[in-house]
């Protein structure tokens, strides 16, 4: 399935035209490898299976990428995870910020079937890498929920926190994956509270303290009947 997307690339008044061609969703990427054991182990307490090896990288179909402010979902146990995402377009990285909304009920029966049950949310604006690579450690991600009228801060962290871009190539390389027109989700940073919650809208945000500058985006779910019958 063809996936055209045009983004904005944030103060330059350019576009960013490119068609997906693959996902790569990251799992358990942290750099911190004890907050990425407890968010294993948070997982394992739903009943996801322990991943083999870390990082995991999870191919999800092109058509997930999305800058949609509104999806449907099947039932209320799905929640996103903030991540940086890294886009490859005419030999360039671009960088933006992402949800890598999940099937929580699916996931303890299958990982890779949870990742391609809802989209892979990213912003409308995006940066070049070039622009931020030298202080890439110092942005932050945050990442808030919205349900009943009450929002709470849900995750909060920098990117400094998962793998970088540097060693996301080095794996790519040695995989033989051609970067062009591919689009990776980092992997999430750790919740603020001690477990997963879920929420009726999302507001992530990366924030660049440096070039002072942000790119932000909200959605909303809206939940579809029972089955009919």
């Amino acid at each position: 399935m063809e996936n055209k997307l045009t983004l904005d690339i944030q103060g330059s008044g350019q576009k960013l035209k490119f068609c997906v061609k693959r996902i790569f969703n990251a799992g358990y990427a942290g750099v911190n490898q004890e907050k990425v054991q407890e968010h294993i182990d948070e997982l394992a307490k739903l009943g996801v299976e322990t991943p083999v090896t870390i990082p995991t990288l999870y191919p999800v179909a092109n058509q997930l990428a999305t800058y949609s402010d509104s999806f449907q979902v099947q039932h209320n146990e799905t929640s996103g995870e903030i991540e940086y995402v890294l886009i490859w377009s005419n030999n360039e990285m671009y960088v933006t910020v992402g949800s890598d909304h999940t099937d929580r009920k699916l996931e303890s029966f299958s990982v890779p079937m949870s990742k391609q049950a809802c989209p892979n949310i990213l912003a409308r604006e995006v940066w070049k890498f070039e622009e931020v690579k030298d202080h890439w450690n110092q942005i932050e991600l945050t990442c808030w929920i919205r349900s009943n009228d009450k929002e709470e801060l849900y995750q909060k962290g920098t990117c400094g926190d998962l793998m970088s871009p540097k060693e996301l190539i080095e794996n790519f390389e040695k995989m033989k994956i051609d970067q062009d027109g591919h689009v990776f989700y980092s992997g999430t940073i750790g919740t603020v509270g001690s477990s997963l919650a879920y929420g009726d809208e999302y507001v992530i945000e990366m924030n660049d303290p440096v070039l002072n500058r942000v790119i932000k985006h909200q959605y909303k779910l809206e939940f579809l009947p029972k089955e009919i019958g």
